[in-house]
């Protein structure tokens, strides 16, 4: 479908190259007009965009900014999904694979196993995603060809090129899974886990298959939709109920404490409603329910749950390892800096000026999570929320019932953006780069109405919405607006 694709927040890599000049995009800025969209993704290095016969993406390429068009995985048909985190793209094509692609090793199959494996957390040592890449050449490795530990598991790697002489019916058409091929529709990937959804409804932590059942013994459950934050992860199935897991420090799994979750567990506070739409950033989480009402729960520190917070505070007044976690958890200091590429690690990080030589290292987040939120931290007043545990009903004061109501959410790193009955959209949380689209950079801890420029006019229609870590990115269809 042919959509204009508009973008604000961060764009020091040229992420909009119209629009180089500027390294903070504080309005809605217009990427590219009558694009072939096929769905589109945000990092905070760069902007990745699938249209009908390629990949493009504009940001920080092979460590300089740019753009780079990637053709399509070799004998698999078109992308129709994908997913992205600063190191690598995650993606779903026609034929019903699982490709995933990284720079300097182009793309490579993901091979989705049937039985279910021990699950992967984030305290684990080891890489910080379990994901399997299949090679249709086995026989192209060697002893010497073992794999790296990285944020992908490699068993094998994928060496075959596409060859365009190859005739078409030698080349791969469906997924290689023999009798019972697994066909996947969806992924979502974050720092600590790849997920993927077949079409059978059947969820997965790449490459094993998780296991969603209302008690132990019943059958599992259908799962409609899939999506992964920095450190967790959640699902919802058909019958509307969320499930969450990983990393809960902030409160960001909506179970009511700071803990961690090994396996995906009910959202008994959501349980009872019929949820329809699910999101989740940096460290807080969002649903939307059938009668378009949006929930949200985790991380408050910028007011990206629309909860009072102390925005004028100084940095100061973060413990020392809060300040940490902020830096290298959203790989952003306070001053401006160039990023760092660490090849041993699974993120890379920005360094402040002057600094050349510091290392940022985590401690243990899970009993700092305990700890750091209290008010006396900070000396804050009680009604500053720094951690909403619980879902929480979020009001959007709209002139009339339709833009009240919530069809559509992203969430980035620390903000929040959603989109309403009324072709409309609303933005709160943290504002460095002019991600919420207001036309300034200062961060909100209430809902506000985004102006949207002139060329989305009562004939457009608003399809997408994406957020990433520092950026939001919204697919505009110009004709006449569906009923």
């Amino acid at each position: 479908e042919v959509m204009d694709i508009y973008y604000c927040g961060f764009n020091g890599f040229k992420q909009v190259p119209l629009a180089a000049n500027s390294d903070t995009l504080t309005c809605l800025t217009l990427h590219t007009k009558s694009a072939k969209v096929v769905d589109v993704a945000v990092c905070w290095n760069y902007l990745v965009v699938a249209e009908g016969d390629h990949v493009t993406k504009y940001g920080l390429v092979n460590s300089k900014p740019g753009l780079v068009r990637l053709e399509h995985p070799p004998g698999s048909g078109g992308i129709v999904q994908l997913s992205a985190t600063p190191r690598h793209i995650l993606s779903v094509t026609s034929s019903g694979e699982c490709w995933t692609h990284e720079e300097g090793k182009g793309w490579r199959r993901v091979l989705v196993e049937a039985e279910e494996q021990e699950a992967v957390t984030p305290s684990d040592d080891t890489a910080a995603t379990s994901s399997t890449l299949v090679d249709d050449n086995p026989g192209n490795l060697n002893s010497e060809d073992a794999p790296e530990k990285e944020q992908l598991l490699i068993i094998e790697e994928q060496q075959e090129k596409f060859d365009p002489g190859k005739p078409e019916q030698q080349r791969s058409t469906a997924p290689d899974n023999d009798e019972n091929p697994i066909v996947m529709n969806k992924t979502a990937c974050g720092d600590y886990h790849n997920l993927g959804l077949d079409t059978q409804g059947q969820a997965y932590s790449l490459p094993s298959p998780i296991t969603v059942s209302s008690f132990p013994g019943s059958p599992a459950l259908r799962v409609t939709d899939i999506t992964c934050g920095k450190e967790h992860c959640m699902l919802l199935t058909e019958t509307g109920q969320v499930y969450s897991w990983g990393g809960g420090t902030r409160g960001q799994l909506g179970h009511g404490t700071l803990a961690s979750e090994e396996k995906p567990r009910l959202i008994m506070a959501l349980d009872g409603m019929k949820m329809k739409k699910i999101a989740a950033g940096g460290w807080h989480s969002a649903a939307i329910s059938e009668y378009n009402d949006l929930y949200m729960f985790g991380w408050n520190e910028s007011g990206q749950l629309a909860l009072p917070t102390n925005l004028a505070r100084p940095a100061e007044c973060f413990s020392a390892v809060e300040k940490l976690l902020m830096a290298c958890c959203t790989m952003q200091a306070e001053d401006a800096a160039v990023p760092r590429g660490d090849t041993d690690g699974d993120t890379e990080v920005y360094r402040k000026h002057g600094d050349e030589d510091s290392i940022c290292q985590l401690m243990d987040a899970e009993k700092e999570g305990m700890s750091c939120y209290a008010p006396a931290a900070c000396e804050n007043p009680n009604e500053y929320i720094m951690v909403q545990p619980v879902p929480m009903l979020v009001n959007i004061s709209g002139k009339n019932g339709n833009e009240s109501s919530v069809i559509d959410v992203g969430c980035g790193s620390r903000h929040t953006v959603c989109l309403t009955l009324g072709n409309q959209l609303w933005s709160f949380g943290w504002n460095k780069y002019g991600q919420l689209g207001l036309g300034d950079t200062k961060s909100r801890d209430h809902v506000s109405k985004v102006p949207l420029p002139k060329s989305i006019n009562r004939l457009s229609e608003i399809k997408t919405l994406r957020c990433g870590d520092w950026g939001t990115v919204v697919l505009v269809h110009t004709g006449k607006k569906n009923k």
